[in-house]
């Protein structure tokens, strides 16, 4: 029988589903019957202990009858075969198998027209071995081209078990036209009626209109002082076409009011002006804020198009009423300080090296944020050339507008920028020497024009070295490689140059090897330095996995002159701070931790460590803390299985310098192999003493729906490692 299921396809749910990761041992072999293998040609292999020609073609079969060809098997006490009428009528223990299903029942008559197979069942079991879909119906009929189920039920839970089933009087399914039909539609969840729809139609293949699963949750309300407030979704959906949808909400927010939100999408096609694209736009608008008496509304665009295969255009656009929209209505992206939208249009022509571009974008504040410099509009274009002996040549030239919504300081920049290099690389050794030349031009909006031209030159050396070695009863091989680089730019003062977008850049190993202490294009320090560095793996040397990494650098100043964030030369040390890194993994566990230590005063400025243990996604713990020397942090994620079925999962981001939590996440969730329950509590800082909480309750009958389909994402995300996806099965 077509379509297996058909059944799955009227479904009035969202569902998601991952086959990654840990879960529940959910494998289940378990059939309404020993599997049969069906005949590899077009003979009807008869098998009885019985048989007697009754009326001239007709043939009776009795005990332990089976048939088997090419389209079925089909097994009964008794089966009655006309041949004159390609008919076989079973009555007793019926069990019929095709290659996609299994039915067991009290009666069944199968008939063949021409090439295509005629079955009625009667008081049957089925299922469907390989998407584990069961259930059971008064009767089902197929012509070939209508399947017609009467009185039926129908779950995912393993054989056996009907937790929740969906029940209907009767299901039609036409895959000439495509199209299902359900008349009184019962969802049941332990034996309790959750939803009912007492006519549905959807598409038998590809998308179908239908309600999705309502949402539920609830949040406080701190600016009202208020709390425990409850928010519901009901959301439904609309398939327009097969290059186009529209999803329409109605989130009630019981301390604001009815929010409606809608999201549209569509997939351009090709034509003779562009190759393809895609188109999204989304709405969500309150006419009257219970609590403020304001509109409130946000709106998001997305136009991406392919205009041919060497351009691509994107237009984003997103807008909010007011800053307080994330904080007050959607209780997400509280930590999030501006909204972006840009044109972004971009040529690339891979043969040719080249490619140019056009980007230009603004901001809007949101969630009490600090206003930045953005890029309105930013025009460049590169090019590569390769030669012989590996002989590199980069030309690039960048134009870019700044603007800032509250500085003075804007303008136009101008850079141009060639670098030559030519790497060197052997089995033995690595040597890369490389000339960069740049030139800048400021017209400044108010303040004079600036300019500056500069040049440096670098040469970067590494050493590769092996040997074989035995640790912990396992042969590795342990690489070192010594690694010396020489960094020259002459020295200038560039305080009179404005600071777009550069800012200090951390003493990491390969920013000392960079020989530049600054991000961007306004500040470019001098340099009259050599680096040198160690650098050592430890790797499996069967398996390639590498257990210990090791790397040191420290960079030696030749003169002592420094610029500062400013532009101006100061004083300096001779030296810089140590970079130190080890990473750690084998079997379960893993170590990360890199630093800046001072030698000179012998404490560390800079600190990122990590350690975690993970045995899987439901069992695991991460321990983090950060240290840049002004504030300090740390993070603890991990999940539990008290029992098979039940684990308990958090997150908590804490800021140690200023003793406030961040971001904090509790939950606890039930699942077994036919449905799953989760609570989870977001708590994250808005600023002084105002937090934003939310709880969301989920509840998942696997494989057809779930109350919160966004939930998993942001769980993801808030407690790393997770595995948050309840309908993996």
């Amino acid at each position: 029988m077509k379509n297996s299921l058909v059944l799955c396809s009227f479904i009035l749910f969202s569902t998601t589903a991952s086959a990654q990761g840990y879960s529940l041992s959910c494998e289940d072999s378990r059939l309404l019957f020993p599997k049969q293998t069906l005949s590899t040609d077009k003979n009807l292999d008869v098998v009885a202990d019985h048989s007697e020609i009754t009326k001239g073609d007709t043939y009776l079969l009795t005990g332990n009858v089976a048939l088997n060809s090419s389209a079925y098997y089909l097994s009964a006490d008794e089966i009655q075969i006309k041949k004159s009428s390609k008919t076989s009528t079973a009555k007793g223990q019926v069990k019929f198998q095709d290659d996609e299903l299994m039915f067991v029942g009290k009666s069944a008559v199968i008939k063949k027209q021409d090439e295509i197979t005629h079955t009625t069942l009667n008081q049957v079991q089925f299922h469907y071995p390989d998407t584990k879909m069961n259930g059971q119906a008064s009767q089902v009929v197929n012509d070939g081209t209508q399947q017609v189920f009467d009185d039926v039920s129908y779950s995912l839970c393993p054989l056996g078990n009907t937790d929740w089933q969906m029940k209907a009087d009767q299901i039609t399914l036409n895959s000439d036209t495509n199209r299902g039909v359900a008349d009184d539609v019962v969802v049941e969840f332990l034996g309790v009626p959750v939803f009912y729809a007492p006519h549905h139609e959807w598409v038998l293949e590809g998308r179908g209109s239908g309600f999705l699963a309502p949402g539920f949750g609830s949040y406080d309300e701190s600016v009202a002082g208020e709390e425990n407030n409850y928010q519901i979704r009901i959301p439904y959906y609309f398939n327009i076409a097969p290059d186009r949808d529209f999803l329409l909400t109605l989130n009630q927010l019981s301390s604001r009011g009815s929010v409606v939100e809608g999201k549209y999408r569509q997939l351009i096609a090709g034509n003779k002006y562009l190759d393809d694209g895609r188109f999204e736009i989304e709405g969500h608008y309150l006419n009257e804020d219970d609590i403020t008496s304001n509109k409130r509304w946000l709106l998001n665009s997305t136009v991406d198009l392919s205009l041919n295969d060497k351009t691509e255009l994107s237009l984003v656009a997103n807008r909010v009423s007011d800053q307080n929209y994330f904080k007050e209505i959607t209780h997400g992206d509280t930590s999030d300080s501006a909204l972006f939208s840009h044109l972004d249009l971009n040529y690339a022509d891979t043969e040719q090296n080249l490619e140019i571009a056009l980007f230009a974008e603004n901001e809007q504040l949101i969630n009490n944020g600090t206003a930045t410099y953005t890029r309105a509009p930013e025009i460049s274009i590169s090019k590569a050339f390769e030669g012989m002996d590996n002989r590199k040549i980069d030309l690039s030239l960048v134009s870019t507008n700044f603007k800032h919504q509250t500085s003075t300081d804007t303008g136009v920049r101008t850079h141009a920028q060639a670098n030559f290099s030519r790497p060197i690389t052997t089995n033995a050794y690595s040597l890369t020497p490389k000339l960069n030349l740049s030139t800048t031009d400021y017209a400044l909006d108010n303040a004079a024009d600036e300019s500056r031209s500069i040049y440096s030159f670098g040469l970067d050396s590494k050493l590769f070295l092996e040997r074989e070695t035995h640790l912990f009863g396992t042969d590795l091989i342990q690489t070192l490689t010594p690694r010396l680089a020489y960094n020259y730019t002459p020295k200038k003062d560039q305080s009179a140059l404005p600071s777009f977008d550069s800012a200090d850049k951390n003493d990491s190993y390969e920013g000392l090897f960079s020989g530049q202490k600054f991000t961007g294009i306004d500040r470019i320090s001098n340099a009259n330095n050599f680096t040198l560095g160690l650098e050592s793996d430890f790797i499996d040397e069967e398996t390639g996995d590498t257990y210990l990494s090791l790397k040191a650098a420290q960079t030696r100043h030749i003169d002592d002159t420094d610029m500062d964030s400013s532009g101006v030369l100061v004083s300096r040390r001779k030296y810089s701070d140590i970079a130190l890194s080890a990473d750690v993994s084998f079997d379960n566990f893993t170590f990360n931790n890199a630093l800046q230590y001072d030698p000179e005063t012998n404490k560390i400025d800079k600190r990122d460590s990590s350690m975690s243990y993970i045995l899987n996604p439901r069992k695991f713990l991460t321990l983090a803390h950060h240290d840049d020397n002004t504030i300090k942090s740390a993070e603890l994620y991990g999940a539990y299985p008290i029992t098979q079925q039940v684990h308990v999962f958090a997150g908590i981001n804490r800021s140690i310098t200023d003793s406030i939590t961040n971001k904090e996440t509790t939950g606890i969730a039930y699942e077994s192999c036919c449905w799953a329950l989760r609570l989870a509590h977001f708590k994250k800082h808005v600023s002084g003493n105002d937090y934003d909480y939310v709880t969301n309750f989920e509840l998942v009958l696997k494989g057809l729906a779930t109350t919160s389909p966004s939930l998993y994402k942001r769980l993801e995300d808030e407690v790393p490692n997770y595995l948050a996806n309840l309908d993996d099965f």
